[in-house]
């Protein structure tokens, strides 16, 4: 059995969208929920918390200081010494029954980004893509975004909505909305729990935070045969990235919300970062 280890010691009730920033060895996550960005100096045991007034729930690089952030109502920009934040472009939230939920960048730059219902309500969010100063709608109809990834050039991005418990293939380049042609690559079995964050590891696999799977999950990406599990010690694992100096180090997000008393007194370090070294 492979074992991530406790890295860092947080209480996130929904800890998510984990980054590494190659800049300054820093990683970096949010907590949905209590609408905060943590960021972890790698190796120092620093740790710093900015509060915000929205929901957040994707940190991604922007340029070589700043940084784009998925939150309620928009896209935005960020600035970490100062914690400014500064709009970008309004997404539609339905009077705060809409929240941003996972997303990132494909390989032209642009940024994806999925929303759902605050109560995950089937079918309410979308997937779109801003591109040109404007926001495309990419999927209509959505309950969970989560992970998205591309393993190299365009068209085929690698998307998981939750509520399917499926990895899917898409080739946004043959239509758009309901009907953009996909292939399921992985159907999640139930022991597993569902499909969560999700990144491409170095052996160009698909690396899958698994929400009620207690670890991360390798799929090969041709095949979707399983190929290896790393244990997390929480139950809800949210979001995974691959970082360090070798780019061997995974970085591993979890969540304390809705896991009961006896689930959080079994498991304390729900909520935390946890990290696993490969070979």
């Amino acid at each position: 059995m492979k074992n991530a280890q406790l890295l860092i010691k947080s209480t996130c009730q929904l800890g998510e969208s984990i980054l590494w920033d190659n800049r300054n060895g820093g990683i970096y996550w949010v907590d949905i929920l209590g609408k905060q960005i943590f960021k972890h100096k790698f190796g120092s045991g620093q740790t710093s918390i900015w509060n915000l007034d929205d929901y957040v729930s994707k940190i991604v690089l922007n340029d070589r200081h700043g940084f784009i952030l998925g939150m309620q109502g928009m896209l935005a920009s960020w600035e970490e010494a100062t914690n400014i934040v500064k709009p970008i472009i309004d997404i539609p939230h339905e009077n705060g029954q809409i929240r941003t939920n996972d997303g990132g960048l494909d390989p032209e730059g642009n940024l994806w980004i999925g929303t759902m219902h605050m109560d995950a309500i089937p079918g309410r969010g979308k997937l779109y893509c801003y591109k040109d100063q404007k926001l495309h709608v990419m999927l209509d109809a959505v309950s969970i975004p989560n992970g998205i990834v591309w393993s190299g050039k365009l068209p085929y991005t690698y998307f998981i909505d939750t509520f399917t418990n499926e990895i899917r293939r898409y080739d946004f380049t043959k239509d758009t909305n309901e009907t953009a042609h996909y292939d399921v690559l992985v159907k999640i079995p139930s022991e597993y729990g569902s499909p969560d964050g999700m990144c491409i590891g170095p052996d160009g696999n698909l690396w899958v935070a698994h929400w009620g799977g207690y670890g991360v999950y390798c799929w090969d990406i041709h095949t979707g045969k399983l190929l290896d599990i790393i244990s997390v010690d929480a139950p809800h694992v949210t979001s995974c990235i691959f970082g360090g100096p070798d780019n061997k180090d995974l970085f591993i997000s979890t969540a304390k919300v809705g896991l009961h008393e006896q689930q959080l007194l079994k498991y304390p370090n729900s909520g935390s970062v946890f990290h696993y070294k490969i070979s």
